[in-house]
């Protein structure tokens, strides 16, 4: 037992034989994260269950790039299990065949009991991000185990001395009138969110999801591509997107062109802010902790008000764990794989990430009972509408970067079509040398 008060069946439910490779030995490469520090506790649980040895390795983000690509391309890879991002990186990795398919290990009943395991059970948007090279193919080359949506913060007791009721705001439109009203003390700023850095592409698509509504689009190109890689940045719909944000970049303190994540979730946390975001759920996990937080008991949880007439939309993001295509143990550390990422072991693991990618998680009223008030809700809404924000394009960081110049000119006073229109013809630009666009 991992815990008490488990909605999810533990390992000894599963109908497979848990110990078929005991003696060997599996070598896990993982970011520094929250999900590995939850996980890292855990890990001899598993050593029991199996008779398998694991050898843990971590790197920080901006290492962890560098070393991952090195062993994925090397005849014999360093590691059986690794931290697979979403979009560009995976797609890399994909296109170099360094993935192996995992739907072998799915659909083998000796390896997976898929009445215990749930695949479906994982949030739609989270698997999608990991069915390579389409997000709507049935191909899985990874499994999705940290996820975050996209969703507002703020300040409780702020809105409420400000006489505004945050449960009866259901617009985009209404959320903005509601930060201009706000009665604020010196020093504390209505938002608080990224304006600089390549670290805000994700959140941005969260609120151009919003604005973009319900029109189809092409999902690994997300919506600023069309089927013929015309870039699409002069669209009502996107320029709407760009326009909120920089919107919310004005009512931030200032210097916000050079807030990433951490600066923009210090303003937040240190009380200087009545709103923070959209930005990422798993940002709770500093909001709610006191020594962190000056703000630990005061702080809600909203999920995107709707932008466009079609109702309320997101984006989210995930980390998956997957397997080299060159493990000479693939089957073992599927064995890891489905543990890790079991509904059973993602309960006890989101406690501490807030950051399931299952909705059973999320439904479980004994998971809910131990989560602060309304985040659970709020969190449970936005998976319900997120999508993930993928932009298969070598190029991406050129376009991003464009991307950012174009917000940081809005922000700055230039016209929105202006920008918007220099955002469009970088874009085409970048599209064309890379032979993708051909008008």
């Amino acid at each position: 037992m991992i815990g008490p008060a488990l909605a999810a069946d533990g390992p000894d439910k599963a109908k497979i034989d848990w110990q078929q490779f005991k003696g060997q030995s599996l070598e896990l490469f993982f970011v520094k994260h929250p999900w590995t520090d939850a996980i890292t506790p855990l890990l001899p649980e598993f050593e029991k269950l199996t008779g398998i040895k694991l050898n843990l390795t971590t790197a920080a983000e901006d290492a962890y790039w560098n070393k991952s690509s090195l062993g994925l391309a090397s005849n014999k890879p360093p590691f059986d299990v690794f931290f697979l991002s979403m979009g560009i990186n995976g797609y890399t990795a994909y296109s170099n065949n360094w993935l192996a398919q995992l739907n072998a290990q799915l659909d083998n009943p000796k390896l997976t009991d898929p009445a215990w395991y749930q695949y479906d059970d994982i949030s739609k948007a989270a698997a999608a991000a990991f069915h390579l090279p389409d997000p709507s193919s049935s191909k899985v080359y990874g499994i999705p185990m940290s996820t975050e949506v996209y969703m507002f913060f703020y300040r409780k007791d702020l809105f409420k001395e400000s006489g505004i009721d945050v449960n009866a705001i259901t617009t985009m439109a209404q959320w903005m009138d509601a930060l201009h009203k706000l009665k604020l003390p010196d020093g504390v700023y209505p938002a608080s969110l990224r304006g600089g850095g390549l670290g805000i592409l994700d959140e941005l698509n969260g609120m151009v999801a919003n604005t973009w509504g319900n029109t189809p689009y092409l999902k690994d190109r997300f919506v600023y591509f069309d089927e013929k890689w015309a870039p699409r940045f002069t669209d009502p719909k996107v320029k709407e997107g760009f326009k909120l944000w920089a919107d919310l970049m004005k009512l931030s303190a200032p210097g916000v062109t050079s807030f990433d994540w951490y600066e923009a979730t210090t303003q937040f946390a240190q009380g200087k802010a009545a709103t923070f975001g959209p930005d990422a759920s798993l940002f709770a996990s500093i909001f709610l902790d006191p020594a962190q937080s000056t703000v630990a008991d005061k702080v809600g949880f909203k999920a995107l008000p709707a932008a466009s007439a079609d109702g309320a939309h997101t984006a989210m993001w995930s980390w998956g764990l997957s397997i080299p295509e060159k493990s000479a143990k693939k089957d073992a550390a599927w064995l890891f794989l489905e543990w890790a990422t079991s509904p059973y072991v993602t309960e006890q693991v989101s406690l501490k990430t807030l950051a399931s990618s299952r909705q059973s998680t999320w439904s479980s009223a004994d998971y809910q009972a131990k989560l602060p008030e309304g985040f659970g809700n709020a969190v449970g809404e936005s998976l319900a509408i997120a999508q993930p924000s993928i932009m298969y394009l070598t190029a991406a960081d050129q376009v991003v970067q464009s991307m950012l110049d174009a917000l940081q000119a809005i922000y700055g006073g230039t016209p929105v079509d202006e920008a918007m229109q220099k955002l469009q013809d970088q874009a085409t630009d970048i599209v064309k040398q890379a032979g993708l666009y051909k008008p």
